[in-house]
C-alpha cells in the first residue's frame, strides 16, 4: 500500500521552482526601483536646469547699465570672461526693490552664484570671491558676448561704456542658451 505525501524529489523540485520564481520577482522589483530612482534623478536634474535657465534668463534680460568706479574711472558694472560673468540687474523680488549685482563663475568644479545689494562701494572687492554653490560637478562653463557693433561673438566683454547685445552660455551639465540684453541692443537699427 502506498502512503500519501510528497517524495523527496518532488519537494526538491517544488523548492527549486519557488526559488526561481522568488529570484525573478526580486530582480523585477530591483529593476523597478532602479528605474524609479533614475526617473527621480532625471526629474530633479530637469527641475534644476529649468530653474537655472529661467533665473539666469530673467536676470540677464534685466541687466541695468549701473555705473561704478573702476580704477578711478566711471564704467558700466558688467564684466564678462569666458568662464565668469558679473552684472547689475533690476530683476529682484518686488518686496526687495532696488538693484542687485550678480556674479556667476566656476570654482572647483562648482557653478557658483554671488549676489549683493546696491549701492555697494566695495562691490569689486567682493566679486568672484565666495558665493553659493548653484550646481556641483560642472567642469566646463563657457560664456560668450555678442557685440552689436562688430556683429560677432566675443570671448570676453570689457567695454566700460556699452553692454553686449546678448550673452551665450554653455556648460557640460546645462543646455546652451542665448539671452538678448535689450539695453545692449538699443542702438541696433531695425
Amino acid at each position: 500500500m502506498r502512503e500519501k505525501g510528497f517524495t523527496l524529489l518532488e519537494l526538491l523540485i517544488a523548492i527549486t521552482i519557488l526559488s526561481l520564481i522568488a529570484v525573478i520577482i526580486g530582480a523585477g522589483i530591483r529593476l523597478g526601483i532602479r528605474a524609479w530612482e533614475r526617473g527621480e534623478a532625471d526629474n530633479d536634474n530637469s527641475q534644476k536646469i529649468r530653474y537655472f535657465s529661467e533665473r539666469f534668463s530673467r536676470q540677464v534680460k534685466s541687466v541695468y547699465p549701473y555705473q561704478i568706479e573702476i580704477d578711478g574711472e566711471k564704467a558700466i558694472a558688467f564684466k564678462g570672461k569666458s568662464d565668469s560673468i558679473f552684472f547689475v540687474t533690476s530683476s529682484v523680488a518686488h518686496s526687495e526693490g532696488g538693484l542687485k549685482w550678480i556674479a556667476y563663475f566656476l570654482k572647483d568644479d562648482n557653478l557658483i552664484v554671488q549676489e549683493g545689494d546696491l549701492p555697494d562701494k566695495k562691490v569689486m572687492e567682493k566679486v568672484f570671491k565666495e558665493g553659493e554653490i548653484f550646481d556641483s560637478g560642472v567642469s566646463e562653463l563657457k560664456f560668450e558676448y555678442f557685440s552689436s557693433k562688430d556683429k560677432e561673438w566675443k570671448k570676453s566683454w570689457d567695454s566700460k561704456t556699452d553692454l553686449p547685445g546678448a550673452v551665450k552660455i554653455s556648460s557640460d551639465s546645462l543646455p546652451s542658451m542665448v539671452i538678448a540684453i535689450p539695453l545692449g541692443l538699443k542702438d541696433e537699427k531695425k
